[in-house]
């Protein structure tokens, strides 16, 4: 039987020993079509309604047509960058902290600093001294978090499924960005359009409390390849 979907309302209840591997992979694929079916569901009978009040009624351009223009830019990037770079560095910052425990938490958290400071993923940004300050001011916090912070926090189960749900909101909310143009009259409309990349993020989060950080981003990296492929066709 499929395990609970609904694990990231009670994030505590991990069990990765309870799964062998044929039914972590099983999970895993049926993680995969569960979540697809989803965003075609959501698309259909939610996003489609909401372009067309977008466009027929308020006036503006299409954002789902927006959606697929910024979606083409996939195939133009790198391969390994959209399959592998991009799911290991979205997956740390968004759920490598969700077990609660010191490094994984630390480690998040250097990921999301650097991302804040703006750091660039770029061979000539090692050369560059900004980049280096961005790494130590990282640094520099995640060493007072470990020895003198997060011991002091109790994480208790309401404030981790509280942190659960924020990251899987945020993630989707980061992806706003993608955009080319942003209508500021349309502020609150934005987040539904970006539901799908919600759906990504909540299965990705309960494979990740079930089966461990690995599966969450195995599943990741499938729907990115997913979207690779199909921009490739």
């Amino acid at each position: 039987m499929f395990f609970n979907l609904f694990t990231v309302f009670n994030p505590s209840e991990e069990s990765y020993e309870s799964y062998d591997w044929k039914a972590k992979i099983k999970n895993l694929l049926l993680s995969y079509c569960y979540m697809y079916l989803a965003i075609i569901l959501s698309a259909i009978f939610l996003l489609r309604p909401l372009d067309y009040l977008v466009t027929d009624i308020l006036g503006f351009p299409s954002i789902m047509e927006a959606i697929g223009k910024s979606s083409d830019r996939i195939a133009t990037i790198s391969f390994w960058f959209v399959v592998i770079i991009i799911p290991i560095i979205e997956e740390i910052l968004f759920r490598l902290f969700l077990n609660f425990k010191k490094k994984e938490i630390c480690l998040s958290v250097f990921f999301m600093l650097l991302l804040a400071l703006g750091i660039r993923v770029t061979s000539d940004a090692l050369f560059l001294l900004s980049t280096w300050v961005k790494v130590g001011i990282s640094l520099s916090v995640v060493v007072v978090l470990y020895f003198f912070v997060i011991d002091n926090i109790k994480f208790s189960i309401r404030l981790q499924r509280s942190l659960t749900i924020v990251s899987i909101i945020t993630f989707g909310l980061m992806h706003i960005d993608n955009l080319e143009k942003i209508y500021y009259s349309l502020l609150l409309i934005y987040p539904f359009f970006v539901l799908p990349q919600m759906l990504i993020g909540y299965f990705a989060t309960n494979l990740r409390l079930k089966q461990g950080f690995v599966w969450g981003l195995l599943l990741h990296s499938m729907t990115n390849l997913t979207f690779f492929l199909l921009h490739k066709i």
